[in-house]
């Protein structure tokens, strides 16, 4: 831990955040019936994004 401090103050001497998070609350509305969710991977509508992979590229070359 002293060895963080220590890299720490070679640029300032406050300490440094490296990260900061921020998770918004997740509000429970519209969510899909369990079968739904299990198969979807999420109950909650809002976060259901779907990977579309391939189809995102475009072929154009």
């Amino acid at each position: 831990m002293s060895e963080m401090k220590e890299n720490c103050t070679l640029f300032t001497a406050q300490p440094v955040s490296f990260a900061m998070a921020y998770v918004p609350l997740q509000p429970f509305e519209k969510l899909y019936e369990p079968s739904v969710g299990f198969e979807r991977g999420t109950v909650f509508s809002a976060l259901d994004k779907p990977f579309i992979g391939e189809e995102a590229v475009s072929d154009d070359k």
